[in-house]
């Protein structure tokens, strides 16, 4: 780094590209400071430092034929470090909603509803229909035996619950070990299968 080269006023400010992209930002423009984010808890504040000092590390390291052009290459990086955060947000979306989505139409979630649907203290403090989404829940094991145990907020024309329930299978035949609802409405829980 040339400490002695001036900084122009004008390219002082905020850098969302090094903030966003430091790494590999850090690589491009020669500023290697930007692997400091790596050191624990620190890195987490030096971010930020990354983010206002990144303008003059950049015009420091590197040669730029004008200002406008030093301006435009940032540009771009700030550009990119924009659609880095939008995709990450928009995988992290999909990725959820399909996680969800696969536990809730699991074999062990379609087993415990139909269950939960033949009790009538159910019919009398959900109703049906009804809508439910996941709350928590766990897959696990191999195709040959394996487990499912989940936690669905239930609501109907008549109030809403908590189901609660344990499942097992060995070759994907599910059997429920656990199947327990607690009723917003009255505060009552209902043991279908008890909870050992």
């Amino acid at each position: 780094m040339d400490i002695s080269k001036q900084v122009p006023e004008e390219i002082k400010g905020w850098n969302w590209g090094a903030l966003l992209l430091n790494i590999i930002w850090g690589i491009r423009f020669k500023c290697y400071r930007t692997f400091w984010i790596f050191v624990p808890i620190f890195g987490v504040f030096y971010l930020f430092v990354v983010g206002a000092k990144g303008n003059e590390w950049a015009w420091k390291n590197n040669e730029w034929e004008s200002i406008e052009a030093f301006k435009a290459s940032q540009k771009r990086w700030s550009w990119a470090a924009l659609g880095y955060i939008g995709a990450l947000v928009l995988f992290s979306i999909v990725f959820t909603h399909s996680l969800t989505h696969e536990f809730e139409t699991s074999p062990s979630t379609k087993l415990a509803l139909t269950s939960m649907e033949q009790s009538e203290t159910f019919k009398a403090n959900i109703g049906i229909p009804y809508d439910y989404s996941l709350r928590s829940g766990t897959i696990g094991g191999p195709e040959s035996e394996g487990f499912a145990e989940m936690e669905y907020v239930v609501e109907g024309s008549h109030g809403e619950g908590m189901l609660f329930f344990k499942a097992s299978h060995t070759n994907l035949n599910w059997q429920l070990d656990c199947l327990e609802i607690q009723y917003a409405n009255t505060q009552e829980a209902e043991s279908i299968i008890p909870c050992e």
